[in-house]
């Protein structure tokens, strides 16, 4: 399990300048090149792990919904540590250095009224591809409108299996048999978070310091899966109170 060890700081949550003029974490996401330098082992095991889930799901997954909704996009979308790092390559690989300013300057960290995250790569412009990452989305994304996670619209979902989901769960979440988290400090560490929570977690540690506190704060919007280091328990946060997950 990767580590690093950090304390706490203040946060805030404020209105600033982006693409929708939203709400957003007060946290400068411009600044986080962090998280494009990750030792290559690392970058291999994420590619590795993506094309095995990918080909576990090729010919498991459709998709009743019309083809322009994007109900599963807003909210705080949940992803593991090898999906984030894939997702990082993918802009590597894919975006400009233009582009991925404007993503981290100006879509990262957006909030909708309750506080939930914005998704940065939904394209509320195109007609069909809303997603600008398709090829690397995380697994929720690719279960949603499923059986394993049906949606609310008045759509039949297609059938998908509890057993063909934790198998992908598995390959994502973990290595061998320990799981994959990044320790935030002593007592902490991140199991499962939305996009921008990841790169606050794997920035440095003045931004990890200002995740735990954004966490303790705003922790019920931001649906997080920690890892008590000191209980052996996974947990969430609600109004700033531990709520205890039986096991992942």
């Amino acid at each position: 399990m990767y580590s690093v060890l950090i304390r706490f700081t203040n946060i805030c949550l404020s209105f600033r300048n982006g693409d929708d003029m939203a709400k957003r974490i007060e946290r400068d996401f411009a600044t986080a090149n962090g998280i494009f330098n990750r030792p290559e082992p690392l970058n291999n095991f994420a590619r590795q792990k993506m094309k095995e889930m990918t080909a576990l799901l090729k010919d498991h997954t459709g998709y009743n919904c019309a083809p322009s909704c994007t109900n599963c996009c807003y909210g705080s979308i949940l992803m593991s540590y090898t999906e984030f790092t894939a997702i990082t390559l993918f802009l590597q690989e894919h975006w400009t250095t233009e582009q991925m300013e404007q993503l981290m300057s100006n879509r990262v960290g957006l909030l909708k009224e309750d506080g939930m995250l914005l998704c940065p790569f939904l394209n509320t412009d195109a007609e069909l591809e809303h997603c600008r990452i398709y090829p690397t989305r995380p697994l929720i994304c690719r279960v949603f409108g499923t059986t394993a996670a049906p949606c609310d619209e008045d759509i039949s979902p297609s059938p998908f299996s509890e057993e063909l989901f934790n198998l992908a769960h598995t390959l994502l979440y973990y290595s061998g048999s320990q799981f994959i988290a990044l320790n935030l400090n002593a007592a902490w560490a991140l199991f499962e978070a939305p996009f921008a929570l990841w790169c606050l977690a794997d920035n440095n540690e003045a931004d990890r310091r200002f995740l735990c506190k954004l966490l303790e704060q705003q922790g019920d919007s931001f649906r997080a899966v920690l890892y008590d280091r000191q209980e052996h328990s996974f947990f969430t946060l609600q109004r700033g109170e531990k709520n205890c997950l039986n096991t992942f």
